[in-house]
């Protein structure tokens, strides 16, 4: 089994009219829309941190696309292209099956075409995506476009991926313990991809909450030169949570967005017919830094915000 083989048997070819030239050559060829700019994310995942030998194949392939899917949406793009990097310890014929199987169905659920990557032996497992969309010229919702007096929204609800790996840790790591729910919290995060883009026209700036709410609410603040006021009670947890815990968790995958207060009808409404949950919990006010009220009450800040993955270093 060499290369070829791995791409030929694992990595099937999908037939997409973007698609000039895929998976075959040094380079693949793609047909960006006219009138539109590419936006080009990347993800890694790494054995022993992101995930753990006992992870399912499957499980880790659809996360690896969809993590990178979120990045696209917190752009308000639309995904569309896609490259695989993939180190392997060993062949392993049922590994690459499954681990296949979950990146492309992911891929397939958006229309994403797998253009082309790479494939290595090495002594660790590591796998890369680069993930490529595209969006109107000039539509990109950066973080810096945050204006004091907007709202602070958010999409679904955070919590259940870190309670869900809470339960893994305690269960020596055993996936079959996980409730089906938990394992589509821990591996499965929902797109929201349609939600970005039917409220584009409203967003001011947007950013994904992979590394936790309070660190990416940080950052907008940075980028824009602005502060903001978080109000916990209204962030949707599940009834058991500590909402410090939660909102400095990470791994949720769903988005924060910041809009004028006054379309917040118009986007529960839009958010209704898209079938996305989204909820108010904040202001952006002007004193560069993050306030945290439970009730109106002023609350102690923690001392980490979020994940950082050189914070041992």
């Amino acid at each position: 089994m060499n290369e070829k083989d791995v791409i030929q048997n694992f990595i099937s070819k999908q037939q997409h009219n973007s698609v000039a030239y895929g998976i075959g050559d040094d380079c693949a060829v793609v047909n960006p829309s006219p009138g539109h700019q590419l936006v080009v994310t990347t993800d890694s995942m790494v054995e022993g941190i992101h995930f753990v030998k006992q992870s399912p194949a499957y499980e880790i392939g659809y996360k690896l696309m969809a993590t990178n899917i979120s990045d696209i949406a917190s752009m308000c793009a639309l995904p569309k292209w896609a490259t695989l990097n993939l180190t392997i310890k060993t062949y392993n014929k049922k590994w690459l099956k499954n681990f296949s199987n979950g990146l492309l169905d992911c891929a397939n659920q958006h229309n994403i075409a797998l253009v082309g990557g790479d494939t290595t032996l090495g002594d660790h497992l590591v796998m890369s995506l680069q993930l490529i969309g595209e969006i109107p010229i000039g539509d990109a919702r950066l973080r810096e476009n945050t204006v004091i007096g907007d709202a602070v929204f958010m999409t679904g609800k955070v919590g259940y991926a870190s309670q869900a790996l809470k339960h893994l840790i305690d269960n020596n790591y055993q996936h079959s313990s996980l409730t089906t729910s938990q394992i589509s919290a821990l591996y499965k995060p929902p797109s929201r991809v349609s939600i970005a883009i039917a409220l584009r026209h409203l967003i001011h700036a947007c950013v994904d909450i992979s590394d936790g709410l309070l660190h990416e609410l940080e950052i907008i603040c940075e980028r824009s030169a602005t502060g903001a006021k978080l109000m916990l009670e209204r962030i949707p947890i599940p009834q058991d949570a500590e909402i410090l815990q939660v909102i400095t968790a990470g791994d949720d995958y769903e988005l924060l967005f910041t809009a004028d207060a006054k379309h917040e009808q118009e986007i529960s409404q839009i958010a209704n017919a898209v079938g996305c949950e989204i909820t108010l919990i904040g202001h952006i006010i002007g004193d560069n830094s993050v306030m945290l009220t439970l009730n109106d009450q002023r609350v102690d800040y923690p001392e980490i915000s979020g994940y950082d993955h050189f914070a041992s270093s």
